[in-house]
Parts: structure tokens; C-alpha cells; sequence
């Protein structure tokens, strides 16, 4: 059979027919995404109208900071119109096949209002993720129709000013991986109620998330909640990794296997101060990474067990009723970057294993009972931003490597016995705000660095036996001056009238000469509190 050689013309026909019934279709709806589902934007829309935008409820500086540390605040519902996809609007996002809206995170939205009941959120039924951290939501009780939001897997209701009871139907969330109700104390000097778990809310909330893996109630009121209640923590024994309670008013005993649970990363006790916690003496061998318990009632000895945390980063157990010696155990944590042990009636010397402790930003042993030398291994301690060994009984010379830490922002070795000079040249501590080694007995003259170091603005000297002149000033960051009870000669440099952002200054008991004129004092705009009787 021969070949059929078919006209040019048609072959150009035919092969455009195969073009077009190949090229996909990209006007069809099947290949663009959704867009948002119709009722959701609706809903949405109508929450952002039952909200005010009001920035000044950041105005307190402090508390501006620490929504700084969580989130940038600014309104993200201002992008919010008919005009647009709400899949597009900023903090929300959908589902990639239906359109719903299955995230929203308003954090930091400067919102202002109650979340009532009719509240449309409670619509938006798909929601898996849910963030209204750090906004003013008036007191508001959290509604019952909280348990509507049946798919959230996420959570993140802190810093909102909620307030009143839990509502049982929380316990409907039987998906939650992430729950945080938490708050700081800042909420409390806005006059905002806490929030507050009754026993059985609690119950049955932890009995039906047994997949919860990070659960947050800092500042929750949990005085009801009892022992038995909080064993049943123990069932999360396969998915808990971080839980944080802290400043709660629990009482009683902790549960001392909630310790020991397997997954168990980070554990808040702090702020407790009727909650007995009992260590683990024996078999304790966890991922723990934060163990924060200070302000609890643990007493009697660290246990050597504490050495088994080698994943550990974080340690309070400051204001435990702790006594006797640290164990050795504790300085092998080479993973630590906090240390808390203060106000305890720990004693003995500090050791040189304390150069084990290679990342530390933030050592505090103060109001101990420790004594002898503090060990010259700051060499090794190069991270360290923050030093209190104050109120022990520490004596001998300060040592010469706690002077080369470039980090240190921190140095409070008040209240002890140390003695000899302050080493003449400390420039390496170019961080260093604040300086307190009063009351010891530490003698000699004023190195120039404490007056030159342009970081500093709290300097307390006080209470020691410096002798000369007092030096020259040429740093101005300057808040707090204190000189008092030494030996210091001559007169008022003229530099100390330009400190212009002095608020506090002592320099009474020295020796001081010559007339004192007021009038220079008058320049110093900010000072409140002026002491300088000879």
C-alpha cells in the first residue's frame, strides 16, 4: 500500500486542532485558586467592624517593650475591604482547595473590644489556627461559643485582657496541639481580671486534648486546682513538650512525674509560692531544656540528679528554700546559658567547674551563704551579660578576668567582703550599664573607667573605703550616682554638673572640702534625689 501525502494546507489545519486541544484551559475555573469562601469574608468584615483601632493601649513604655519581643504591632485589619480576595488580607489564610479561612492571626492589632457571644468569629467553623495575642479585648469573658471552633489545632488568646471563668465548652477543642490563655502582670496595673480554670473545666480540657503538646497559663487564676487535677497531665505523657504555669496560685503538691514525662522540653513553676515541688532523686533523665521553679517551695538539697539534665539551658531555682552545697553534678551542665540560684541558704566556695559553663549570658547566685574566693575563670565565660554574686560572704580581690567580658551588661557583687583595689583598666567592658560593688571593702582610688564607660547609668560605689579624688566625668548616660561612706577627697569636678540625665546622687560621709554652692546643682534638670552632707 503506498503512502498518501496529504495537501500542506491540511496538515497546517490539523495541527492546529491538536494545539488547541492540548493548551490547558488557564481561564477555567478549575486551574485558579479560590477565591476566599463568600460567608467567611463576610464574617471577617463584620468582626473588624465590631472592633475599634486604639494605639494607646501601648503606651506604657514597659509594656510597649514586651509586645516588641512577642510581635510588631501595627492594625493588620486596615487592608480589610470588599474590594479584595479576603484570602489576601493580612493575617488570614485560607484553605488552597475550598477557600475557607483556616488561619488568622491578628496578634499585636491594637484591637479594642469586647468578643461577645454574636460575635461572628464563632462562624468561621474551618479555623485551625487562631492568634489574638496582645490587644485590648475590654475584660471580656471568653464566650462560650469558644467550643464552635471545633477544627483549632492553635490557640493564642495571651495578653488579650480576657477575664472571668474558662468556659466549659473549651473542652470542646479536642484538636488543640498549642493552647495559650497567658498574661503578664502589666494587664494587672491596667486594672484587667484574670482569667480563671475551675476544676472541672480543667479536667475535662486536658481528658479530651490528648494531643496536647504546649500548653501556657502564666497568670491564670488555678488556686482550685488541686493535686488530682493536675496528675491528669500524666496522660499526655506521649505529646507534652512545654508547660508553663507560672504565677498561677497553685498550692499543694506537683505531681513529681509531670518531671519526668518523656517529651517533656520546658517546665514553668515560678511564682508559686505555696506550691511544694519535690525533685527527682534517682532515674531522672529527661529533654528538659527549661526548668524555671523559683519562688516555689522545694527545700532541703539540690539532688545530684539535676546533673542528668545535660539538654538543659535554662535554670531557676532561685527562692526555693534550697540549703547545703550545690552538687558538683550541676557544673557539668555545659549547655547552660541561665543560672538562678539566689536567695537560697546554698554555701561553700564557688568552684572553678564553673568555667564549665562555657554559654552562659546569665549567672545569679546572690543572697547565698557562699564564701572564699570568687575563682578567676571569667576567661572562659565570654557570653556572660549578666553577673549578681551580691549578699554572700565572699572575700579576697576582685578577679582579674571578670574585667575582660565583653558582654557584660550586669555586675552586682554588693554585700560581701571583698578587698583590695578595682583593677585600673576594665576598658574591655564596653556593655557594662550597671556597676554595684558597694558595701564591701574595697580600697584605693576610682579607676577612671567608672566615669569614662559610655554605657554606664548606674554606678553604686558606696560603703567601701576608696580614698582621692572623684574623677572626671566623660560619659553622660549617667542615672544613679553613688559615692557615699568612703574616703574620697577634693571637691566637685565640674564635670559631675554636666551628667544632665542624673536623676539620683549621693556622695555624703567623705571627705569632701570646700564650700558647697548649690547654684552648679541647679544645671542637673533631671536630678530627684540630691545627698551630700558631709
Amino acid at each position: 500500500m503506498g503512502w498518501f501525502v496529504l495537501p500542506s494546507f491540511v496538515l497546517y489545519f490539523l495541527t492546529f486542532l491538536l494545539l488547541i486541544i492540548h493548551i490547558p484551559s488557564y481561564t477555567s475555573s478549575s486551574a485558579v485558586l479560590p477565591l476566599c469562601n463568600h460567608d467567611d469574608s463576610s464574617n471577617l468584615l463584620q468582626f473588624k467592624n465590631s472592633f475599634a483601632v486604639n494605639t494607646s493601649f501601648y503606651k506604657h513604655l514597659w509594656w510597649r517593650s514586651q509586645v516588641s519581643l512577642y510581635c510588631s504591632s501595627y492594625p493588620k485589619t486596615a487592608s480589610w475591604n470588599n474590594n479584595t480576595d479576603c484570602c489576601q488580607w493580612d493575617g488570614v489564610t485560607c484553605d488552597t482547595t475550598s477557600g475557607h479561612v483556616i488561619g488568622l492571626d491578628l496578634s499585636c492589632s491594637m484591637l479594642q473590644g469586647e468578643l461577645n457571644s454574636n460575635s461572628t468569629l464563632f462562624h468561621l467553623t474551618h479555623l485551625q489556627q487562631l492568634n489574638l495575642a496582645y490587644n485590648d479585648l475590654s475584660a471580656s469573658p471568653l464566650s462560650s461559643r469558644i467550643g464552635d471552633l471545633a477544627a483549632l489545632t492553635h490557640l493564642n488568646l495571651s495578653n488579650s485582657a480576657l477575664g472571668g471563668d474558662i468556659p466549659f465548652t473549651i473542652s470542646h477543642l479536642s484538636k488543640l496541639l498549642s493552647l495559650d490563655l497567658s498574661r503578664t502582670d502589666m494587664l494587672d496595673e491596667l486594672g484587667y481580671s484574670k482569667l480563671r480554670f475551675d476544676p472541672s473545666t480543667w479536667n475535662k480540657l486536658i481528658l479530651n486534648t490528648t494531643n496536647l503538646k504546649e500548653l501556657v497559663l502564666d497568670e491564670v487564676n488555678m488556686s482550685s486546682i488541686r493535686e488530682s487535677s493536675l496528675s491528669l497531665l500524666m496522660n499526655l505523657s506521649s505529646s507534652l513538650v512545654s508547660l508553663s504555669l507560672r504565677h498561677t496560685k497553685l498550692q499543694g503538691n506537683f505531681p513529681i512525674g509531670i518531671l519526668g514525662l518523656p517529651n517533656l522540653q520546658e517546665l514553668t513553676l515560678q511564682d508559686n509560692q505555696d506550691l511544694k515541688v519535690e525533685l527527682p532523686k534517682s532515674n531522672w533523665s529527661t529533654p528538659l531544656r527549661i526548668l524555671e521553679l523559683s519562688v516555689t517551695v522545694s527545700s532541703g538539697e539540690i539532688p545530684d540528679s539535676i546533673g542528668h539534665l545535660r539538654s538543659l539551658k535554662q535554670l531557676g531555682l532561685g527562692s526555693c528554700q534550697f540549703d547545703g552545697l550545690v552538687p558538683l553534678s550541676l557544673w557539668n551542665l555545659t549547655q547552660l546559658t541561665e543560672l538562678g540560684l539566689a536567695e537560697n541558704t546554698l554555701h561553700g566556695e564557688i568552684p572553678s567547674l564553673l568555667s564549665n559553663l562555657k554559654h552562659l549570658t546569665f549567672l545569679d547566685l546572690s543572697a547565698n551563704n557562699f564564701n572564699g574566693h570568687i575563682p578567676d575563670v571569667f576567661h572562659n565565660l565570654t557570653k556572660l551579660e549578666s553577673l549578681s554574686l551580691e549578699s554572700n560572704s565572699l572575700g579576697g580581690q576582685l578577679p582579674p578576668s571578670l574585667f575582660y567580658l565583653t558582654q557584660l551588661s550586669d555586675l552586682s557583687l554588693s554585700a560581701n567582703n571583698l578587698e583590695g583595689p578595682i583593677p585600673s583598666n576594665a576598658t574591655k567592658l564596653s556593655r557594662l550599664n550597671i556597676l554595684h560593688l558597694d558595701r564591701n571593702l574595697l580600697n584605693g582610688t576610682i579607676p577612671d573607667w567608672c566615669f569614662s564607660l559610655s554605657s554606664l547609668t548606674d554606678i553604686d560605689l558606696s560603703n567601701n573605703k576608696f580614698v582621692g579624688p572623684i574623677g572626671k566625668f566623660s560619659t553622660y548616660s549617667v542615672l544613679t550616682l553613688s559615692l557615699s561612706n568612703n574616703k574620697l577627697q577634693g571637691s566637685f569636678p565640674n564635670s559631675l554638673f554636666e551628667l544632665q540625665n542624673l536623676t539620683d546622687l549621693y556622695l555624703s560621709s567623705n571627705e569632701l572640702s570646700g564650700h558647697v554652692d548649690f547654684h552648679p546643682f541647679s544645671k542637673l534638670k533631671s536630678l530627684e534625689t540630691l545627698d551630700i552632707l558631709q
